[in-house]
């Protein structure tokens, strides 16, 4: 894998897929915060944060089976009982790892189609963010966690989660012209799938797979405008 490339979005704006530094993210090498907040809040949310990236780690180098409020405490350095002030049970604690993971990568794609101009722009745009997600290896903490079962009342939370990746993409799809924005939007999420299997296979050089994703996407996504 080259350590940076390039693909184009429309016109004016280029969007940089990430180098193998961006492997060092956040949930491979996460900071446990020091707890010294200046008030309750503040301490809360620290701990909780680490308390998550003890969690991250265990489900990264042991499968998400490993982690158990015992393990995460332990990590964390923190009694198992004071893990139950922030969390019900474990399936509670993996169900807020999802949802924080979902929500920075919906900013991130936000982000990344905000900097374009038109809506087949913006499409290119949130395909070449979802791509780099997977270039990242980030996927692979969604893919672990996605074999627990959340606790019922947590599912429609983790559900609009993930509605709000695709709602920039829906949004652009509409803006484009498309006749059905939603089932369109089920077609490119399914190519960049597609294109997910195929890279965690081995063997397929990224870049050349992403390039063929988007504009295989953006054909198909032209031939629906009406």
């Amino acid at each position: 894998m080259a350590a940076t490339s390039m693909v184009r979005v429309g016109s004016s704006q280029r969007a940089k897929y990430p180098s193998q530094a961006l492997l060092r993210n956040r949930w491979q090498n996460p900071v446990m915060p020091k707890i010294e907040a200046s008030n309750v809040v503040d301490h809360r949310e620290k701990r909780r944060a680490a308390l998550l990236a003890a969690a991250v780690e265990i489900a990264m180098e042991e499968g998400s089976s490993s982690v158990t409020m015992s393990a995460v405490a332990a990590r964390a350095g923190l009694s198992r009982s004071s893990l139950y002030e922030y969390f019900d049970s474990r399936e509670d604690l993996i169900a807020d790892l999802v949802l924080d993971e979902l929500d920075l990568w919906a900013a991130s794609l936000n982000e990344q189609v905000s900097v374009t101009a038109t809506a087949l722009e913006h499409v290119e745009a949130w395909m070449v963010g979802a791509l780099e997600y997977v270039v990242a290896g980030k996927h692979r903490l969604a893919r672990e966690l996605s074999s627990v079962a959340l606790p019922p009342h947590r599912v429609p939370e983790v559900r609009a989660a993930h509605h709000r990746l695709t709602g920039p993409l829906i949004k652009a799809l509409s803006e484009a012209g498309t006749s059905d924005p939603a089932r369109v939007a089920n077609f490119v999420n399914g190519i960049v799938e597609a294109t997910t299997r195929r890279v965690d296979a081995g063997g397929a050089d990224l870049e050349a797979e992403a390039k063929a994703a988007i504009e295989f996407a953006l054909a198909g996504v032209r031939a629906q405008i009406r």
